[in-house]
């Protein structure tokens, strides 16, 4: 019994990393949700001096740019978001140009069990869920960082990937390198990071591990951060936004080019 057990995990791996290496689907997630009267809920600039940001408000807006290139490339890229549709009409109208599927998760702070590997538990599994079900190639979290209330220089962004988003971690990383920090976006010279994220304890490691589960590579990106006035004077610039959010789409079609 044990040995049949064995092979039929055995096979059905194999089934779940073929279906993903012949996948062209790409799933963008906006993270985090918009709150009505409140706006986005996730990092935001400490204020406005070198530009008013928040994170999901700014994937509102820039996604479509991001998904523009994958699609360029010849790939299929679906963009969801795990709240409800903005209030804000602005943004309303970038998620409808976008395509953006509202999951209109009943709590968006809650924490969810994943339908497709019941032992992984976090908040926004339900986009986790969602890019699962559409047998994807990749899975990319749209985030940015923020280490402190008030403006300080921090260049430690990274690419935080599953087991299995590990190459593609590292051509995002290379394209960022390449195309954004210390070419627009100052950086101290620092260079992107791509770090592992196999601990649910810890921001982003239940989704990721989730993706893992299935053999489908996921990212979550932090590049970014909104408390650096140097990223956000050039993230708040409209020529600036729509550079970084293509270098994330170019990072996952170099990816998918060189499997």
């Amino acid at each position: 019994m044990t040995a049949l057990c064995l092979l039929v995990n055995c096979c059905s791996q194999q089934v779940m990393q073929r279906q993903v290496a012949a996948s062209r689907t790409v799933v963008l997630d906006i993270g985090h949700y918009y709150v009505p009267g409140r706006g986005g809920q996730g990092a935001r600039t400490p204020d406005a001096r070198y530009g008013s940001l928040e994170e999901c408000e700014f994937w509102y807006r820039y996604a479509i740019y991001t998904k523009r290139v994958i699609e360029q490339a010849g790939y299929t890229c679906i963009i969801c978001n795990r709240g409800a549709l903005p209030s804000d009409p602005a943004l309303a109208r970038c998620a409808r140009e976008a395509g953006v599927v509202q999951l209109n998760t009943p709590s968006p702070t809650a924490i969810y069990r994943s339908k497709h590997h019941p032992f992984r538990l976090a908040v926004g599994m339900r986009s986790a869920d969602y890019a699962l079900d559409q047998k994807p190639a990749a899975v990319v979290f749209l985030h940015h960082n923020s280490d402190s209330e008030t403006w300080r220089v921090s260049n430690k962004g990274a690419f935080y990937c599953n087991e299995a988003g590990r190459a593609l971690a590292a051509s995002m990383a290379r394209v960022m390198d390449r195309d954004i920090l210390d070419k627009g976006m100052p950086n101290g010279g620092v260079r992107c990071a791509v770090r592992l994220r196999n601990d649910g304890r810890l921001g982003g490691g239940d989704w990721l591990n989730t993706c893992n589960e299935s053999y489908v590579p996921a990212v979550l990106t932090e590049v970014a951060f909104l408390s650096n006035p140097e990223h956000a004077a050039f993230l708040s610039k409209r020529a600036g936004a729509i550079r970084y959010a293509q270098a994330v789409g170019r990072g996952v079609v170099e990816y998918l080019q060189a499997r």
